[in-house]
C-alpha cells in the first residue's frame, strides 16, 4: 500500500506556506509485489498527496498503473522513438519530418507528453483551421498525432490518448472529405489554356492528370511499357517521389514501385482518351525514351533521372498563373477528370478505381452530389429523344379504361 509521510523541511514557519520544498511524500511499489521498485513523490499540500496514494493503488489493481516519470518526457523524444519503429520508406520518412517540423513542432515539441490535454489538441485543431488548411488535411494530420499518442499508451508512457474523446453526438459527425464545389472544377478551355503554358516535354504529363485522372507523382512515372498501345490503357503502378525507392534509378529521387492507398506488387488501369494516346505517341517521337522502362519524362538538368515532384508544381503554378486561372492546382485537373466522366454518364465506382482511392466512399462524399446533376442531364437528353420519336403515337394511344367483373363475364 503506499504511505504518505510528512518530511519537514528547515525554512522557518513564517516561509514554509511560500517556500519551494515538498513536505509530504507518497512512498509506493510499483506493480510486481516486493520485486517492483520503490517509487517516492514529493507533493506541496497533504490533499494532493492523499489523492495520488489511493490514485495509484487503484491504477495497480485496474492494471493501469503509468510511471508519473515515463509522462514527463518531451513530446520530441517519443516522436523520435515512434518515427523510428518499423520501418518506413524514405519518401515517408521525410515527409513525417515535414510534418512535424510544420505543424506539430511549435505547439508539442518541448511540452511533456503527459502534459498535452484534449484542450490542447483542440487548440491546435483551431490554429490549424485559422491558418486557412482545409479539414481533410487537418484530419490527416490529427490521425498522425493520434498514431503517436498511441504508441506512447501501448508503451506506458502516458494513460489516455488526448486524441480520441467520447463524442456524444456521434451521428452528428462529419466527413473530413469535403463535397468539390463549381469553383474547384476548370472548364476545358481553362484547362488547354494551362496545358499551352507549359513547358512543351511536360504538357504530356497534364494530360494525363486531366484525361486519366492521374496525381502528378504519377504522371511523371508514366513509361511506355506501362502505355497498353492495342487496348487505349494505362497501367498505373509507379509514382516519382523525392526520397523514393530508387532500385530502378539507383538515385536518390526517383520512382517507387506502387501508388497512394496501393501495395507496392498493387497497380490500377484507367482509360486513355484518344486525343491523349496521341498525346503520348507524339510525346515519345518529338523527346524520346529513357531507361529500361521507357519512361516519358527526364529531367532537363540531370539526364537519367526523374524530374523532381516538386518543379513540376512549380511548372504547373506558373502556367496556371500565365493562363489566367492561378486558383487551379493539378487536384483540378483530377476534378475535372471526375466531373466530365460523371457527365458522360460513368458509374461512379467505376471513376473511383480509375482514379486509384481506397474506396468508393471518398468517391461518394467528394463527388456524389454531381451526380443528381448527371442524371438530370440524362433525363434531359432521354426526353428531348423520346419527344421526336413519340410524335407520331401521339393522340393514337387510348387512355386504359377500367373494366368491371359483369362486364368482363359479359365478354
Amino acid at each position: 500500500m503506499a504511505t504518505v509521510k510528512k518530511e519537514d523541511c528547515s525554512c522557518p514557519r513564517r516561509m514554509k506556506a511560500k517556500c519551494a520544498h515538498k513536505p509530504w511524500k507518497v512512498t509506493y511499489r510499483e506493480p510486481g509485489g516486493r520485486a517492483g521498485a520503490q517509487r517516492t513523490l514529493s507533493f506541496k499540500l497533504k490533499e494532493e498527496a492523499d489523492a495520488f496514494a489511493v490514485k495509484v493503488e487503484r491504477d495497480k489493481d485496474l492494471g493501469v498503473y503509468i510511471n508519473p516519470r515515463k509522462a514527463k518526457t518531451p513530446f520530441s523524444e517519443v516522436w523520435d522513438q515512434w518515427l523510428n519503429t518499423g520501418s518506413l520508406e524514405p519518401s515517408t520518412y521525410a515527409n513525417y519530418r515535414s510534418v512535424y517540423a510544420n505543424h506539430f513542432e511549435g505547439h508539442f515539441a518541448r511540452r511533456p507528453i503527459g502534459a498535452v490535454s484534449t484542450e490542447d489538441i483542440a487548440k491546435w485543431e483551431q490554429w490549424e483551421k485559422e491558418q486557412g488548411y482545409k479539414p481533410y488535411g487537418i484530419q490527416v494530420r490529427k490521425n498522425l498525432l493520434s498514431s503517436v499518442f498511441g504508441y506512447a499508451v501501448a508503451s506506458e508512457i502516458i494513460g489516455r490518448n488526448p486524441c480520441k474523446t467520447a463524442n456524444p453526438r456521434k451521428n452528428e459527425s462529419r466527413s473530413a472529405y469535403e463535397p468539390v464545389s463549381d469553383e474547384d472544377i476548370p472548364e476545358t478551355h481553362e484547362v488547354l489554356g494551362i496545358i499551352a503554358e507549359m513547358p512543351k516535354f511536360l504538357r504530356a504529363a497534364v494530360w494525363a492528370m486531366a484525361g486519366c485522372g492521374l496525381r502528378p507523382g504519377e504522371a511523371l512515372a508514366i513509361s511506355d511499357q506501362s502505355i497498353e498501345w492495342e487496348s487505349s490503357t494505362l497501367l498505373v503502378n509507379h509514382q516519382v517521389a523525392a526520397h523514393g525507392i530508387c532500385q530502378i534509378t539507383g538515385s536518390r529521387r526517383g520512382v517507387k514501385r506502387g501508388t497512394k492507398h496501393r501495395k507496392q506488387a498493387e497497380s490500377r488501369r484507367t482509360p486513355i482518351p484518344g486525343q491523349v494516346v496521341e498525346v503520348f505517341s507524339d510525346h515519345i517521337d518529338m523527346f524520346g525514351i529513357w531507361g529500361d522502362q521507357g519512361w516519358l519524362f527526364e529531367s532537363p538538368r540531370q539526364p537519367g533521372r526523374h524530374p523532381s515532384y516538386d518543379w513540376l508544381l512549380r511548372q504547373f503554378k506558373d502556367a496556371a498563373k500565365a493562363a489566367g486561372v492561378p486558383q487551379y492546382t493539378p487536384k483540378s485537373l483530377r476534378h475535372y477528370f471526375v466531373t466530365t466522366s460523371l457527365h458522360a454518364g460513368i458509374p461512379l465506382y467505376e471513376i473511383a478505381q480509375w482514379m486509384g482511392h481506397r474506396d468508393t466512399r471518398t468517391t461518394e462524399q467528394v463527388y456524389g452530389h454531381l451526380t443528381t446533376k448527371a442524371f438530370k442531364r440524362g433525363s434531359d437528353a432521354l426526353g428531348e429523344q423520346l419527344a421526336g420519336d413519340l410524335t407520331s403515337f401521339r393522340g393514337k394511344i387510348d387512355a386504359p379504361r377500367l373494366v368491371s367483373l359483369d362486364d368482363e363475364e359479359a365478354a
